[in-house]
């Protein structure tokens, strides 16, 4: 795969077509504007600092505190949505169920257009996400970028949090990038390059590899959503090596595309690599790209 900063992306590209829900789309822009909107940033002390983002005055004050001290949300918090069910605590039921509830919570309070609801839910996440609550306001991240019409909530998560929400891992060694590529369209990937840019990020999640040394490549490979979007604007936009990555079972993303993409994106590759040489390479049990396509 291309080496070096994100700056390798192409920057000549012209955008995906927007399809974000159009209540999102007007919600994103003015909440910042007309609705209190609620974070909780890091220190490198791990210490909280809570900003009330005042939209009458735009005054910031910033109170230090304890994650652990932070008292119960619902003692300060009430909704008249019907929509406002009591949000279940990984005391309750497992973390990882925990999460999922809230995650999927805050996908219905977006699409919805409950702007109050919303913030109330963005708020667990964000008392949760140092200390003994970590692993569970993760959760929600990870339920985000696994959900195919998960981009709304990923953009709000990223609009709290900053755009290193990307280099999260999971308990599987997938990081959000190598989860949003398996399961969400070129959209998503689109708003994770503008985002990085924007920020001057030094980095490239584009490069990350898992656990088991697939690259987002190889995830997007496995990605049919949209008619495998996903997967060639990768491929626009990073360079022919990374289609001849390796993973640990020595499969190329050669290899992985033949097993699940169609015959459009074959196409792609055999554009992107100058011919039909690539799809001899040998993987695992000396098998090549046309051995995986009859599996597809």
């Amino acid at each position: 795969m291309q080496k070096g900063p994100l700056g390798a992306l192409s920057s000549h590209r012209p955008q995906a077509d927007s399809r974000i829900f159009l209540d999102c789309i007007g919600f994103l822009e003015q909440r910042s504007h007309r609705h209190n909107f609620t974070v909780l940033l890091l220190n490198p002390h791990s210490t909280v600092h809570k900003e009330r983002i005042s939209n009458s005055a735009q005054h910031i004050s910033s109170v230090s505190t304890s994650a652990a001290t932070q008292p119960p949300l619902s003692s300060r918090r009430h909704s008249s949505s019907s929509m406002a069910e009591r949000a279940l605590s990984p005391s309750e039921f497992s973390e990882y169920e925990a999460s999922q509830h809230l995650f999927r919570q805050i996908k219905q309070a977006v699409a919805a257009g409950d702007e109050r609801l919303t913030d109330d839910l963005l708020f667990q996440v964000s008392e949760s996400i140092v200390g003994p609550g970590e692993d569970f306001a993760k959760g929600v991240i990870f339920a985000a970028a696994r959900d195919r019409d998960g981009l709304p909530v990923l953009r709000l998560l990223e609009m709290g949090h900053g755009v290193d929400i990307f280099r999260l891992v999971d308990s599987d060694g997938d990081s959000v990038t190598h989860l949003a590529a398996k399961s969400q369209t070129a959209e998503t990937m689109e708003f994770l390059k503008q985002k990085l840019q924007a920020a001057e990020a030094d980095w490239n999640p584009f490069e990350a590899r898992d656990s088991r040394q697939k690259t987002v490549m190889h995830r997007a490979a496995e990605n049919l959503t949209d008619h495998g979007s996903t997967f060639q604007w990768l491929m626009f936009e990073l360079e022919a090596d990374c289609l001849t990555d390796r993973d640990a079972n020595n499969n190329t993303v050669i290899h992985t595309a033949a097993e699940f993409q169609k015959a459009e994106s074959m196409q792609f590759i055999k554009e992107k690599m100058n011919g039909v040489e690539c799809f001899k390479l040998r993987g695992i049990n000396n098998m090549t790209a046309v051995h995986c396509a009859a599996c597809n």
